[in-house]
Protein backbone atom coordinates (compact mmCIF):
# COMPACT_ATOMS: atom_id res chain seq x y z
CA UNK A 1 0.00 0.00 0.00
CA UNK A 2 1.31 3.37 -0.95
CA UNK A 3 2.88 6.03 1.68
CA UNK A 4 3.40 2.78 4.35
CA UNK A 5 6.09 4.23 6.60
CA UNK A 6 8.90 1.04 7.23
CA UNK A 7 10.09 1.04 10.81
CA UNK A 8 10.62 -2.79 11.73
CA UNK A 9 10.87 -4.72 14.55
CA UNK A 10 12.97 -7.53 15.68
CA UNK A 11 9.98 -9.10 17.82
CA UNK A 12 8.69 -11.64 15.42
CA UNK A 13 8.29 -14.90 13.69
CA UNK A 14 10.21 -16.48 10.86
CA UNK A 15 7.48 -17.13 8.96
CA UNK A 16 4.23 -18.42 9.76
CA UNK A 17 4.56 -21.74 11.21
CA UNK A 18 2.30 -23.39 8.65
CA UNK A 19 -0.47 -21.24 9.29
CA UNK A 20 -2.12 -19.01 6.22
CA UNK A 21 -3.69 -15.52 7.08
CA UNK A 22 -7.11 -15.73 7.70
CA UNK A 23 -8.06 -12.79 9.26
CA UNK A 24 -6.61 -9.03 10.68
CA UNK A 25 -6.38 -8.29 14.54
CA UNK A 26 -7.57 -4.65 15.40
CA UNK A 27 -5.90 -3.25 18.50
CA UNK A 28 -5.69 0.10 20.46
CA UNK A 29 -2.08 1.27 21.29
CA UNK A 30 -3.22 3.10 24.87
CA UNK A 31 -0.99 5.45 23.75
CA UNK A 32 1.34 7.32 20.96
CA UNK A 33 2.71 6.40 17.96
CA UNK A 34 6.22 7.33 18.92
CA UNK A 35 5.51 5.21 22.15
CA UNK A 36 4.73 2.20 19.88
CA UNK A 37 7.17 2.70 17.41
CA UNK A 38 10.05 2.37 20.25
CA UNK A 39 8.35 -0.57 22.26
CA UNK A 40 8.57 -2.15 19.37
CA UNK A 41 11.74 -1.53 18.24
CA UNK A 42 12.92 -3.00 21.31
CA UNK A 43 13.42 -6.67 21.65
CA UNK A 44 13.44 -6.77 25.07
CA UNK A 45 10.08 -6.26 25.02
CA UNK A 46 8.81 -8.98 22.60
CA UNK A 47 6.03 -6.78 21.30
CA UNK A 48 5.05 -6.17 18.20
CA UNK A 49 2.43 -5.67 15.26
CA UNK A 50 2.30 -5.48 11.73
CA UNK A 51 0.95 -2.26 11.00
CA UNK A 52 0.40 1.04 13.44
CA UNK A 53 -2.38 4.08 12.25
CA UNK A 54 -1.17 7.05 14.15
CA UNK A 55 -3.93 10.03 14.26
CA UNK A 56 -2.82 12.13 11.21
CA UNK A 57 -3.10 8.73 9.45
CA UNK A 58 0.26 7.76 8.90
CA UNK A 59 0.88 4.14 8.67
CA UNK A 60 4.00 2.37 10.13
CA UNK A 61 4.65 -1.07 9.29
CA UNK A 62 7.15 -3.11 12.07
CA UNK A 63 6.69 -6.73 10.63
CA UNK A 64 6.51 -7.86 6.74
CA UNK A 65 3.14 -9.79 6.29
CA UNK A 66 5.38 -12.81 5.77
CA UNK A 67 6.04 -12.99 8.91
CA UNK A 68 3.88 -13.84 11.95
CA UNK A 69 3.97 -10.88 14.60
CA UNK A 70 4.07 -10.88 18.34
CA UNK A 71 0.80 -9.20 18.76
CA UNK A 72 -2.46 -11.36 19.73
CA UNK A 73 -1.25 -13.57 23.11
CA UNK A 74 -1.99 -16.44 21.02
CA UNK A 75 0.31 -18.78 18.82
CA UNK A 76 -2.41 -19.46 16.47
CA UNK A 77 -3.67 -15.72 15.89
CA UNK A 78 -0.22 -14.41 15.75
CA UNK A 79 0.75 -16.87 12.89
CA UNK A 80 -2.35 -16.10 10.76
CA UNK A 81 -3.17 -12.66 11.40
CA UNK A 82 -2.19 -9.00 9.85
CA UNK A 83 -2.57 -7.05 13.64
CA UNK A 84 -3.06 -3.21 13.19
CA UNK A 85 -2.41 -0.84 16.05
CA UNK A 86 -4.27 2.17 16.64
CA UNK A 87 -3.45 5.84 18.13
CA UNK A 88 -6.01 6.19 21.05
CA UNK A 89 -7.16 4.72 24.05
CA UNK A 90 -6.61 7.12 26.81
CA UNK A 91 -8.90 8.66 28.75
CA UNK A 92 -6.62 11.72 28.93
CA UNK A 93 -4.31 12.05 26.25
CA UNK A 94 -3.78 9.84 22.78
CA UNK A 95 -7.56 9.50 21.23
CA UNK A 96 -8.56 7.38 17.99
CA UNK A 97 -9.07 9.94 16.07
CA UNK A 98 -10.91 10.34 12.72
CA UNK A 99 -8.01 10.33 10.21
CA UNK A 100 -6.31 7.11 12.29
CA UNK A 101 -10.49 5.36 11.79
CA UNK A 102 -9.98 6.52 7.94
CA UNK A 103 -6.52 5.46 7.30
CA UNK A 104 -7.20 2.17 8.79
CA UNK A 105 -10.31 1.34 7.06
CA UNK A 106 -7.67 1.90 3.41
CA UNK A 107 -5.03 -0.34 5.13
CA UNK A 108 -7.73 -2.60 5.73
CA UNK A 109 -9.60 -2.57 2.57
CA UNK A 110 -5.89 -2.85 0.67
CA UNK A 111 -5.12 -6.15 3.14
CA UNK A 112 -8.57 -7.58 2.39
CA UNK A 113 -7.90 -7.07 -1.44
CA UNK A 114 -4.74 -8.84 -1.55
CA UNK A 115 -5.91 -12.01 0.35
CA UNK A 116 -9.15 -12.01 -1.67
CA UNK A 117 -11.67 -11.47 0.57
CA UNK A 118 -14.28 -9.51 -0.86
CA UNK A 119 -15.71 -8.63 2.14
CA UNK A 120 -14.66 -7.86 6.03
CA UNK A 121 -16.56 -8.92 9.06
CA UNK A 122 -16.44 -9.21 12.87
CA UNK A 123 -18.27 -12.22 13.89
CA UNK A 124 -15.77 -12.98 17.36
CA UNK A 125 -13.51 -15.10 16.06
CA UNK A 126 -15.96 -16.27 12.66
CA UNK A 127 -15.06 -13.45 10.53
CA UNK A 128 -12.32 -12.28 9.18
CA UNK A 129 -11.76 -9.60 11.46
CA UNK A 130 -10.77 -10.34 14.58
CA UNK A 131 -10.87 -7.71 18.19
CA UNK A 132 -7.84 -8.02 20.30
CA UNK A 133 -9.80 -8.52 23.53
CA UNK A 134 -11.76 -11.80 22.39
CA UNK A 135 -8.69 -13.94 21.45
CA UNK A 136 -8.15 -16.56 23.77
CA UNK A 137 -4.70 -15.76 26.20
CA UNK A 138 -5.14 -12.07 26.09
CA UNK A 139 -5.55 -10.05 29.37
CA UNK A 140 -6.33 -7.11 27.16
CA UNK A 141 -10.25 -6.80 28.01
CA UNK A 142 -10.78 -3.11 26.32
CA UNK A 143 -8.91 -3.76 23.36
CA UNK A 144 -9.33 -1.88 20.81
CA UNK A 145 -12.84 -0.60 21.51
CA UNK A 146 -13.96 -0.84 24.77
CA UNK A 147 -11.09 1.17 26.39
CA UNK A 148 -11.23 5.43 26.76
CA UNK A 149 -11.20 6.84 23.07
CA UNK A 150 -10.85 3.38 21.98
CA UNK A 151 -11.26 2.15 18.18
CA UNK A 152 -14.70 2.24 16.41
CA UNK A 153 -14.47 -1.22 14.80
CA UNK A 154 -17.56 -1.19 12.87
CA UNK A 155 -16.84 2.42 11.50
CA UNK A 156 -13.38 0.98 10.13
CA UNK A 157 -14.89 -2.35 8.85
CA UNK A 158 -17.65 -0.44 6.97
CA UNK A 159 -15.41 2.48 5.56
CA UNK A 160 -13.40 -0.43 4.38
CA UNK A 161 -16.40 -2.51 2.85
CA UNK A 162 -17.43 0.98 1.05
CA UNK A 163 -13.52 1.30 0.03
CA UNK A 164 -13.93 -2.64 -1.79
CA UNK A 165 -17.26 -1.26 -2.91
CA UNK A 166 -15.82 1.58 -4.91
CA UNK A 167 -18.09 3.68 -2.96
CA UNK A 168 -15.28 6.41 -1.87
CA UNK A 169 -12.02 7.14 -3.49
CA UNK A 170 -9.07 4.87 -3.11
CA UNK A 171 -7.37 7.29 -0.66
CA UNK A 172 -10.83 6.68 1.02
CA UNK A 173 -12.18 10.17 1.25
CA UNK A 174 -16.24 10.21 0.53
CA UNK A 175 -16.36 13.76 -2.02
CA UNK A 176 -19.90 14.34 -0.39
CA UNK A 177 -18.23 14.46 3.52
CA UNK A 178 -18.75 17.61 5.77
CA UNK A 179 -16.42 18.59 8.07
CA UNK A 180 -17.01 20.69 10.78
CA UNK A 181 -14.81 22.95 13.26
CA UNK A 182 -16.27 23.55 16.51
CA UNK A 183 -14.19 26.33 17.72
CA UNK A 184 -16.43 26.37 20.84
CA UNK A 185 -14.18 28.75 22.88
CA UNK A 186 -15.04 31.31 19.90
CA UNK A 187 -18.42 30.05 19.77
CA UNK A 188 -18.02 29.57 16.43
CA UNK A 189 -18.96 26.52 13.82
CA UNK A 190 -17.17 26.59 10.50
CA UNK A 191 -18.31 24.46 7.45
CA UNK A 192 -15.90 22.69 5.00
CA UNK A 193 -16.33 20.53 2.11
CA UNK A 194 -14.73 20.61 -1.45
CA UNK A 195 -16.95 22.36 -3.26
CA UNK A 196 -17.13 25.88 -1.13
CA UNK A 197 -14.22 25.78 0.92
CA UNK A 198 -14.49 27.36 4.44
CA UNK A 199 -17.86 28.98 5.64
CA UNK A 200 -18.94 30.45 8.93
CA UNK A 201 -22.38 28.58 10.18
CA UNK A 202 -23.33 30.39 13.23
CA UNK A 203 -22.72 30.00 17.10
CA UNK A 204 -24.06 26.50 18.32
CA UNK A 205 -22.10 23.56 20.07
CA UNK A 206 -24.79 21.29 18.75
CA UNK A 207 -23.22 18.99 16.67
CA UNK A 208 -25.13 16.01 16.33
CA UNK A 209 -27.68 18.39 14.42
CA UNK A 210 -25.09 17.07 11.38
CA UNK A 211 -25.62 13.57 11.64
CA UNK A 212 -27.73 13.21 9.43
CA UNK A 213 -25.61 14.76 6.37
CA UNK A 214 -23.11 12.18 7.75
CA UNK A 215 -21.23 14.74 8.87
CA UNK A 216 -18.05 14.33 11.07
CA UNK A 217 -17.03 16.63 13.67
CA UNK A 218 -13.41 18.15 14.92
CA UNK A 219 -13.32 20.14 17.30
CA UNK A 220 -10.70 22.28 16.96
CA UNK A 221 -9.56 26.14 17.94
CA UNK A 222 -5.88 25.62 16.38
CA UNK A 223 -5.29 27.39 13.31
CA UNK A 224 -2.89 24.26 12.30
CA UNK A 225 -4.98 22.08 12.79
CA UNK A 226 -7.69 23.45 10.87
CA UNK A 227 -5.30 24.14 7.70
CA UNK A 228 -4.04 19.90 8.09
CA UNK A 229 -8.32 19.60 7.96
CA UNK A 230 -7.96 21.59 4.91
CA UNK A 231 -5.03 19.46 3.38
CA UNK A 232 -6.50 16.01 3.76
CA UNK A 233 -9.95 17.45 1.96
CA UNK A 234 -7.98 18.63 -1.49
CA UNK A 235 -8.41 16.30 -4.39
CA UNK A 236 -5.32 14.67 -5.39
CA UNK A 237 -3.23 14.26 -8.83
CA UNK A 238 -4.68 13.97 -12.25
CA UNK A 239 -7.95 12.45 -11.01
CA UNK A 240 -8.72 16.51 -9.88
CA UNK A 241 -10.87 17.29 -13.13
CA UNK A 242 -13.27 14.13 -12.54
CA UNK A 243 -12.91 14.86 -9.24
CA UNK A 244 -14.65 18.20 -9.83
CA UNK A 245 -17.65 16.43 -11.17
CA UNK A 246 -17.96 13.64 -8.59
CA UNK A 247 -18.08 16.28 -6.13
CA UNK A 248 -20.87 18.50 -7.48
CA UNK A 249 -22.90 15.54 -7.54
CA UNK A 250 -22.39 14.06 -4.67
CA UNK A 251 -22.18 16.54 -2.20
CA UNK A 252 -25.74 17.58 -3.48
CA UNK A 253 -28.23 15.25 -1.03
CA UNK A 254 -25.38 16.03 2.15
CA UNK A 255 -25.98 19.20 1.83
CA UNK A 256 -29.82 19.33 1.51
CA UNK A 257 -29.71 17.65 5.12
CA UNK A 258 -26.68 19.47 6.58
CA UNK A 259 -29.47 22.91 5.64
CA UNK A 260 -32.49 21.53 6.65
CA UNK A 261 -30.67 19.93 10.14
CA UNK A 262 -29.05 23.43 10.61
CA UNK A 263 -32.21 25.42 9.99
CA UNK A 264 -34.36 23.53 12.24
CA UNK A 265 -31.66 23.58 14.75
CA UNK A 266 -31.00 27.29 14.80
CA UNK A 267 -34.74 28.38 14.14
CA UNK A 268 -33.04 30.17 10.75
CA UNK A 269 -34.96 30.36 7.44
CA UNK A 270 -34.13 27.36 4.91
CA UNK A 271 -34.57 29.23 2.14
CA UNK A 272 -31.62 31.87 3.17
CA UNK A 273 -29.43 29.38 4.21
CA UNK A 274 -30.15 27.17 0.65
CA UNK A 275 -29.45 30.85 -0.99
CA UNK A 276 -26.31 31.46 0.62
CA UNK A 277 -24.81 27.59 -0.20
CA UNK A 278 -26.20 27.95 -3.63
CA UNK A 279 -24.31 31.07 -4.06
CA UNK A 280 -21.06 29.71 -2.75
CA UNK A 281 -21.50 27.06 -5.09
CA UNK A 282 -21.78 29.12 -8.12
CA UNK A 283 -19.07 31.51 -7.59
CA UNK A 284 -16.64 28.60 -6.85
CA UNK A 285 -17.69 27.16 -10.14
CA UNK A 286 -17.32 30.26 -11.96
CA UNK A 287 -13.82 30.23 -10.67
CA UNK A 288 -12.96 26.28 -11.80
CA UNK A 289 -10.58 25.47 -14.90
CA UNK A 290 -11.15 21.95 -16.22
CA UNK A 291 -8.51 21.51 -19.15
CA UNK A 292 -8.46 18.05 -21.00
CA UNK A 293 -5.99 17.07 -22.79
CA UNK A 294 -5.97 14.39 -26.02
CA UNK A 295 -3.71 10.92 -25.69
CA UNK A 296 -2.45 9.36 -28.73
CA UNK A 297 -3.60 5.80 -27.16
CA UNK A 298 -0.26 5.20 -25.84
CA UNK A 299 -0.49 6.87 -22.52
CA UNK A 300 2.30 9.60 -24.11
Amino acid sequence: MEGVIWKGSPNHYNGRNGYQVTHITLHIMVGYLAGTDATFANPSSQASAHYGVGAIGEIHQYVDEANGSYSDANYESNNSCISIEHEGGMAQGAVCTQECIDASARLCADIARRYGWDHLWHDGLNGNVWLHREIPGTDHAGCPDLAPNGLPCQQVIDKANAILQGNTTQEGTNMAELLIIDDSDNGTVWYWNNLIGRRRLGNTDQMHIYEAAGVRSIHSSSAANWMAVCDQQTMRGSEAGSGIVNDINMTTAAQAAAIEALSQSMGADPEQIAQAVQQAVRDKLDSLEITITATDGTGQ
